[in-house]
Order: structure tokens, then sequence, then C-alpha cells
């Protein structure tokens, strides 16, 4: 059974959990810039697990974004069936219809699952369907999108379908990460990702929002769990996890969280620096 990633989340002993985006760092510490760990189910139990324990992250999440990123890099057919329509969804949908990386994703999923157990919650992380119907669309056409209601809806809809495939796998949750350039403008917004929202509450893993900045306005819909939002934000206090990377690099400082802490780590920090931020963080 899945561990109950809310309740974990907020129940750190002492101190908060930390939810570690090491992606980018471990990548070029570990595999130099940019080179694809996602060749196969092996070679990415082996890269995660080594990024994993080197900051001791206490999340295990996939980065379904970075995945697709290197799809469309190495595959010679990726994007130019993405382009074959120019309708705004055509895009999205071929990109999470495509077999080799949600097999891929599959695969690995089980294999981080028997490498962790229950020992900590698996995540998904995925760009929303909004911020992912946009960059799907500019990868495959070079244009610009502006998406009106019904097509987030049915990009909701393509990634409802698409997290289907991962039911029988041992997840916790999901994470929706907006772009802060397409930013939802309200708490209606939001509720244009419901397939995604149903889909969770049925096969029972949590669902949280990370949004780059919120000035107040809206709150997120009473479907997701938990939210992520930066500490400049008034709406942090209220938030379950707290994103301080943006201090935490320059000056060190933290803001006190309710839950968590969630905090990316830049590709060229010395590693000495991440491994003493990180001991200062969990003391």
């Amino acid at each position: 059974m899945a561990v109950d990633l809310v309740n974990y989340l907020s129940s750190g002993e002492g101190s908060p959990r930390l939810w570690v985006n090491f992606n980018e760092y471990a990548k070029t510490l570990l595999l130099g810039n940019d080179s694809n760990p996602w060749v196969t189910p092996a070679s990415y139990l082996a890269y995660y697990t080594q990024a994993h324990s080197l900051v001791k992250a206490d999340v295990v999440v996939l980065d379904i974004w970075d995945l697709f990123h290197h799809w469309m890099e190495e595959d010679a057919s990726a994007v130019s069936s993405m382009a074959e329509k120019t309708r705004a969804t055509f895009a999205l949908k071929t990109l999470l219809e495509a077999y080799a990386p949600r097999e891929l994703l599959a695969e690995v999923l089980t294999a981080v699952d028997n490498n962790y157990g229950n020992s900590a919650p698996i995540v998904l992380v995925i760009p929303s369907p909004r911020t992912l119907l946009v960059r799907a669309h500019k990868r495959a056409t070079g244009n610009d999108l502006q998406p009106d209601e019904m097509a987030i809806d049915t990009a909701s809809m393509y990634m409802a379908d698409f997290l289907r495939y991962f039911s029988e796998t041992n997840l916790s949750g999901i994470l929706l990460v907006e772009d802060p350039s397409f930013m939802p403008e309200s708490t209606e917004e939001i509720s244009w990702y419901q397939p995604v929202f149903n889909v969770a509450k049925h096969y029972r893993w949590s669902v949280g929002l990370q949004l780059p900045f919120l000035d107040g306005g809206f709150s997120a819909p009473v479907e997701i769990d938990f939210t992520i939002i930066p500490e400049q934000s008034v709406a942090s206090a209220e938030s379950l996890g707290v994103d301080i990377s943006q201090s935490l690099w320059t000056n060190g400082g933290t803001q006190e969280s309710k839950g968590f802490l969630y905090l990316s780590i830049p590709a060229d920090v010395n590693p000495e620096k991440v491994l003493e931020t990180l001991s200062s963080l969990k003391m």
C-alpha cells in the first residue's frame, strides 16, 4: 500500500520534511550537462538512487517533463509526429500517447517501488494540463498558444488517460506544476483540470499544485490536497509546502512551515555547499 503523501509531508519530527528538486544538479554532477538518464529502467534507477541518497531527500520524485524532454530530443520521429496536425491539442495528445516514454516510465516506477518500497512516498511531477499543452504545442509548431477552457479541458482528459496507465503502480500522488509565464488567473481556471482530479481520487492519489507565485486573489480548489508556494508570497503562510529556493542559496534564510519545505538545487552550486545547506535544514 502506498504511503499517505499528505500525512507524510506534514509529519516531520522536529524538523520539516524536505522535498528536493535535485534533477538538474544531479544530472550535471553525475552524468554531465543535459545527459539522458532515461535510457533504460536500470540506468535510470542507478542514476536516481545515487542522486537521491546524495541529497537525502524525503520524497521519491519522478520528473515526467524531463523524460519527455529527452524523448523529444533523441527520438528522430517524436517532434515530427507531434506536428502532423496544427490543432491546439494535437501535439499534447501525441506526446501523451507515445508508447516508448509511457512504457519506460511504467518500468521505472516498478523498479523504484522495488527499491524504495514504502520507506518514502513516490510522486509523479508533471506540468499542469495548461502548461504541458502550451509546451507541447510550442515544441511541435514553434508557435505560442493562448489556450481557452475547451482546449485545457481536452488536455486534462488526455492527461487523465495517460495517468490511468500507471494505476497498478505504488504511487502516493502527483504534483501539477504551473509555469510562471502562463499562470491560471482564478480558482475556476484550475478547476478545468477536473478530469485529472477525478483519476487521482479514483486511485487514491494525493494531488499537489505548485504555483511559482501567488499574490492572492484565488485559492486552490478543494480537489487539491496540498500546494507549494514561494516563501515570498503572502499565501505561503497557509500552504502546506513552502518553496525556499530563492533565498536559500543566497543568504541561507528559511521560513517556518506548518508542513514541508521545497527547494530546487541549481545545477552550478558547489557540492560541499549543497551538503552543508541540506544538513542545516535537517537540524
